[in-house]
């Protein structure tokens, strides 16, 4: 009788509490649609947060490009100058050369050669992330300039040990004797045409590639242009666009700068179309 009272007791009680909180349900179904929008909310504020930051990271690693590469501009053209220079070191040479080569029997003059250029700026394109941001054609000139480049100071460095171990202790000895009785170069004398010459060559093909190639794409680029864009272009073509047109005209404007005057335009000229 006893364990019955209490079984009663407690069904009594069970009976006597609610099964779920008054209005609780209607509650819970009146805000959802308010609980949906702040989730929501909070969803739309971190996927904008993401995208800014991605965005922000972006831009930052697009300006900085943007400064190497107008950095690489600076240097090409201090490079081209330099080259130019070297070049019209050379014209006595040349010239001598040429009256060799047209059966003339002129003195070979003594002189010494500087290869001072610091590539470091160049060097540093392939050392560094912001070799990845070059465009493909630009890296493929940069490539075979840096190669012409070594190829320059490795000619311009035996013309200097010809010039020291071979012409100058002729000239020290009051030997002019520079040709034999056919009137051709003696032996020891035959590698001066073929280093004046090889000197020259790649000079002006390195001058080509820096300016015709290199300074232009970067100009280009630098102005937001995608060199993809030059893919069978023309620019008497009335069908290619008047923009495009504008860009290409801009670029081989820049890219023929005053010699004298390397790096004297502001990097802020680069940028106009």
């Amino acid at each position: 009788m006893f364990w019955n009272r209490l079984r009663r007791a407690q069904e009594d009680e069970m009976a006597e509490t609610p099964a779920t909180l008054p209005g609780f349900g209607t509650r819970l179904r009146r805000n959802l649609p308010f609980f949906a929008i702040e989730l929501l909310v909070v969803f739309v504020g971190v996927y904008l947060a993401f995208l800014l930051g991605n965005r922000q990271e972006a831009a930052s690693e697009q300006e900085v490009a943007l400064k190497y590469r107008e950095v690489l501009i600076c240097d090409f053209e201090i490079l081209v100058s330099f080259l130019h220079d070297q070049l019209e070191d050379m014209r006595p040479h040349r010239q001598v050369v040429q009256q060799i080569e047209e059966g003339l029997a002129p003195d070979i003059p003594l002189g010494e050669f500087y290869y001072l250029h610091d590539d470091r700026v160049l060097q540093a394109a392939f050392d560094s992330q912001n070799f990845e941001s070059l465009d493909s054609f630009l890296v493929q000139a940069v490539v075979r300039g840096r190669v012409l480049l070594l190829s320059l100071g490795q000619y311009v460095d035996r013309l200097n040990v010809f010039m020291t171990t071979t012409l100058g202790p002729m000239e020290r000895d009051g030997d002019r004797r520079y040709y034999d009785d056919e009137g051709n170069l003696l032996p020891h004398l035959e590698a001066y045409p073929r280093l004046v010459g090889a000197i020259t060559d790649v000079n002006v093909g390195l001058q080509r590639i820096l300016r015709g190639e290199a300074l232009f794409s970067l100009h280009m680029e630098t102005m937001g242009i995608d060199l993809t864009d030059l893919v069978g272009f023309d620019a008497d073509d009335p069908a290619a666009p008047d923009a495009l047109k504008d860009a290409v005209a801009r670029a081989v404007e820049l890219a023929q700068f005053d010699l004298e005057n390397p790096c004297s335009r502001s990097f802020a000229s680069f940028r106009e179309p």
